[in-house]
């Protein structure tokens, strides 16, 4: 979790982190993200996380929520807060997870004594 923490706190390698993805999401290099990009993008990790694909209306509905100036496609700004926002929860959550942890190790210890 240490590069998430990194990328968090180093916005030179955040950018450069989020334009590869931006790029390789962009797959016909428009610099623009469409829904049918999108939608591949989204199943392929359904796909290799074992996790049911979207519907065209699920896909619709991501797009609206990141699609913050309405123009129906992602630009780099907007994918770059929404890559900010995932590392952001990702960090978050190890760091409950961790925590958590740690709380179940002191008890087990304590009935161990």
């Amino acid at each position: 979790m240490h590069n998430v923490s990194e990328l968090l706190q180093d916005s030179k390698k955040l950018y450069l982190v989020t334009k590869e993805l931006f790029e390789a999401v962009d797959t016909d290099g428009s610099g623009k993200i469409s829904e049918i990009e999108l939608w591949g993008v989204i199943c392929s990790l359904a796909d290799d996380f074992g996790y049911k694909r979207p519907t065209k209306d699920e896909t619709v509905e991501i797009m609206q929520i990141v699609d913050i100036d309405k123009s129906g496609v992602i630009e780099f700004p907007e994918f770059r807060k929404l890559i900010k926002k995932i590392f952001k929860a990702v960090y978050e959550d190890y760091n409950l997870y961790l925590e958590e942890k740690r709380k179940k190790d002191i008890e087990l210890e304590k009935l161990d004594m």
